[in-house]
């Protein structure tokens, strides 16, 4: 008896030493990080002249967006974003998602309500993280790509993959540009990236490490 309750009392430490929090996650470089995407399973298209196609935007630009962020994995650069040495890609993550979208509703003149933490948290918990082994996950979920402003907004999000639970959120745009509507859009979140290298990640890091 006494053996088995001091199994458990060093199972449990075990699981306790090897829970992270935020602080780790913005102190140390060497943390397994998963990158599951960019999310578009509630983004709206703002601007009904700068998005003549819909059915494409969904079935194609979603999923070649995404691409990006392997195919120039060095242009779009998570792992200096994070100041993370082991980025893991499991965009599966968020396809099913962007696939399931309903382009009919997709794009509006008018411009959308930003996301509740509620909100975000009903969009993170339907991921499938069965294949995500590292302790943390980030998810860029997009809430507009807005024309008529030149600009995309999305959230970043850093979550627990085991629970779902949301660890860090944020609202942050970046600006579009460049020639083509792949690039023209792929554009905003570059900047997104090159933002959280340049000011935002540092900035987080204070953040979390003086609570």
């Amino acid at each position: 008896m006494v053996h088995s309750f001091l199994l458990c009392v060093l199972v449990l430490s075990s699981c306790f030493s090897k829970a992270q929090t935020m602080t780790d996650f913005f102190s140390s470089s060497n943390l397994d990080v998963a990158m599951v995407g960019i999310d578009y399973s509630e983004v709206k298209l703002v601007g009904a002249e700068g998005f003549s196609d819909p059915p494409k935007i969904q079935s194609y630009y979603f999923g070649a967006w995404n691409g990006l962020l392997i195919s120039e994995i060095d242009k779009y650069d998570v792992k200096s974003a994070f100041s993370k040495k082991n980025i893991h890609y499991h965009l599966n993550v968020v396809e099913k998602g962007n696939l399931a979208v309903d382009y009919i509703n997709l794009v509006t003149n008018a411009t959308p309500p930003f996301f509740t933490n509620e909100k975000l948290q009903e969009i993170i918990s339907r991921y499938n993280c069965e294949a995500v082994e590292a302790p943390f996950g980030i998810s860029l979920v997009a809430h507009s790509l807005n024309k008529l402003q030149e600009r995309a907004y999305y959230y970043v999000v850093i979550f627990n993959p085991k629970t779902k639970q949301i660890l860090f959120s944020e609202k942050i745009f970046g600006d579009a540009g460049g020639f083509g509507f792949r690039n023209y859009w792929a554009r905003s979140y570059y900047n997104v990236l090159n933002e959280i290298k340049k000011s935002k990640f540092r900035k987080w890091k204070k953040e979390a490490t003086r609570k």
